[in-house]
């Protein structure tokens, strides 16, 4: 299968299309939101044409608009969910601002936030407005000074001033008042982010990158700015952004730079960082949405693929100078291709590192883009440096796996290619890998826990049938359990002992009761009780009653014990279960007995403490 025999191609209707744009001044845009997208170009113009803004349906122009400068990005944006659907707007980005248009006709104008001057312009400004240093030598050594600084930084006026004459500039600084006092920032590259939801027709917010180093996002609403933040911490100049995500939920925003660096920006991050540095100059980015690995082609003839995390994965050498670059996303074979368009005239198309086609055009390519136009959805676009529009349909029969692309994987290549393992899947080839190396030794530190735990689990069993401070019978009383509960408010209060026989066969019998308890705390009224024969499965609740003694002079925090955490042994009751013949108790339980109310005081106890008196 020819790689051609994958392409319908698509001739354009009028000879004299003479297109004039760069890679970020195209956009796909359903105008009338009736699934009929138009092709929207910024065209820059040639010789004494001016910029347009061109509208094409399929490969025939039905509409041009005046610009009022360069476009430097053209991006499409909904700014409403309401039914029925608002036409989308159309975003251009100038050097002085972004203007929004809706309908062919300009809607909104934004303008950069303004900067106040550094002192070393205002103070050569200071100089140039004084009459006295209206000299040619004093102009001309001002006039290098400001030559010095560097462009980015000098106000408009200050650059509009360099370029006149040594006439014109005396002309000026005549005719000149006012000192410049604020310089504007300018427009280097534009995007747009979903805000929600992911559904084509979703609200979406506009991102601009600033000549600063600075990214601004724009309110969709209002275009009133919502989030600024620098770039990175050393000043980075961007000149492309692709926006994954959604704002408001998690996004990344992918940022290649002028300083042959890629930073990156996340949701909720005070200043983006540097994700990685290349050898040289980034010709053009693009992020895979799959898992936001990164696409870079550089000016060293390269196409390399970086990770989220800016970890190199792959490189491969191309045979000419990249020029282009951009993503085929192919629905029916659920795969997304990589187009590089070389200085050549060649288009490779990639699947990791591997070429699955190839188009040769007899001019080299300037812009490429994929996607939906009018009604077909898997349409390249392809504009030549020679202003040619080029329209290339893949065909719903297309297949770009190895065999139909005429190449026979070898064993070293797909040794190469590293695998797509999910995350869970990798930890458990690891943990795997860790098992097998370090088998003895995982062994013997298993069965040295296991052991600890044996022992410390025999030595706690003993410890308790000891001291008999368990609640539920081992060996022969293993099948009677003892449990209790305390009613009242004090003095006087209800303890309820229960005796459990959880047997479904024997019955007990010989069983005895005694309350353990400090005889200067509580006054117990029934303190050895005989249990009587306990049928299997039967229980038996023996109420008594106890009383909390009080010393002459009451100390308050008794009644606050639980809080402050003085409550000791003095609050403790224990209960034993005896057996006949046996020296020693089978069952205990320990009741940790609750303060008196203080309302419920007797009389006379008050009368005679202190309890209650203020000093």
């Amino acid at each position: 299968m020819g790689g051609m025999s994958r392409w319908l191609d698509v001739e354009a209707g009028n000879d004299d299309i003479d297109i004039n744009t760069l890679p970020s001044n195209i956009a796909l845009v359903d105008l009338q939101n009736d699934n009929e997208f138009k092709l929207v170009i910024g065209d820059l113009g040639r010789g004494d044409e001016g910029p347009r803004l061109k509208i094409f349906k399929g490969a025939m122009q039905i509409s041009d608009l005046e610009l009022p400068d360069l476009p430097l990005g053209v991006v499409s944006l909904y700014t409403s969910e309401t039914l029925p659907r608002s036409t989308p707007l159309i975003a251009v980005g100038f050097s002085m601002g972004v203007y929004v248009y809706r309908n062919f006709k300009l809607f909104y104008k934004y303008y950069l936030p303004t900067v106040e001057l550094n002192t070393s312009e205002m103070e050569v400004w200071r100089q140039l407005t004084n009459p006295e240093n209206h000299k040619e030598e004093t102009i001309i050594a001002l006039s290098e000074t400001l030559h010095n600084m560097p462009q980015k930084v000098l106000s408009i006026q200050s650059r509009d001033f360099l370029s006149l004459t040594l006439e014109q500039q005396l002309e000026f600084l005549e005719n000149a008042t006012d000192l410049p006092k604020k310089r504007h920032r300018e427009v280097a590259c534009i995007t747009t982010m979903r805000m929600n939801s992911v559904d084509r027709y979703s609200v979406s917010c506009l991102i601009v990158g600033t000549e600063d180093g600075e990214i601004i996002v724009l309110d969709p609403q209002t275009f009133t700015q919502i989030y600024l933040v620098k770039l990175c911490t050393v000043k980075k100049t961007p000149f492309q952004m692709v926006a994954t995500g959604l704002y408001n939920v998690d996004y990344r925003i992918t940022v290649a730079t002028r300083e042959k660096c890629v930073c990156l920006l996340k949701r909720d991050w005070k200043e983006g960082r540097l994700l990685f540095n290349t050898d040289e100059h980034i010709v053009a980015i693009e992020v895979l949405t799959t898992d936001n690995s990164v696409m870079v082609i550089c000016t060293d003839n390269t196409l390399a693929c970086y990770s989220r995390k800016g970890k190199k994965q792959w490189l491969v050498s191309l045979e000419q100078r990249a020029v282009a670059l951009t993503l085929l996303p192919v629905l029916q074979l659920g795969a997304t291709l990589v187009a590089v368009a070389l200085a050549s005239g060649h288009v490779h198309l990639y699947d990791g590192k591997a070429t699955r086609d190839t188009i040769f055009l007899r001019d080299v390519v300037s812009v490429m883009k994929f996607g939906q136009l009018g009604q077909e959805e898997h349409v390249f676009i392809i504009i030549t440096s020679n202003g040619n529009l080029m329209l290339k349909i893949l065909k719903r029969t297309a297949d770009f796996n190895p065999h139909a692309a005429g190449i026979e994987p070898t064993a070293s290549a797909a040794a190469q290619k590293p695998w797509l393992i999910p995350k869970k899947s990798k930890l458990f080839l690891e943990q795997s890998a860790r098992e097998r190396e370090n088998a003895i030794a995982m062994h013997e530190s298993f069965q040295l826990e296991l052991n600890r735990l044996r022992l410390v689990a025999a030595r706690t069993l003993l410890e308790a049938h000891t001291k008999s401070d368990n609640f539920v019978g081992a060996g022969v009383m293993e099948p009677i359990r003892l449990s209790a509960e305390v009613e009242g408010l004090g003095p006087v209060f209800r303890v309820t002992l229960v005796v459990e026989n959880t047997s479904a066969e024997k019955a007990v019998i010989g069983l005895a009761v005694l309350f353990h308890v400090h005889s200067t705390h509580y006054k117990v009224y029934n303190p050895y009780i005989k249990v009587p024969l306990l049928g299997p499965g039967n229980q038996i609740k023996f109420p008594t009653k106890i009383e909390e003694i009080f010393s002459d002079n009451i100390n308050p925090d008794v009644f606050f014990r639980n809080v402050t955490g003085q409550a000791g042994e003095g609050s403790l009751i224990k209960v034993l279960l005896l057996k006949d013949g046996r020296s020693y108790p089978v069952l205990a339980a320990t009741v940790t007995m609750p303060p008196t109310d203080p309302l419920m005081i007797p009389y006379d106890k008050i009368k005679t403490s202190d309890f209650g008196t203020v000093d």
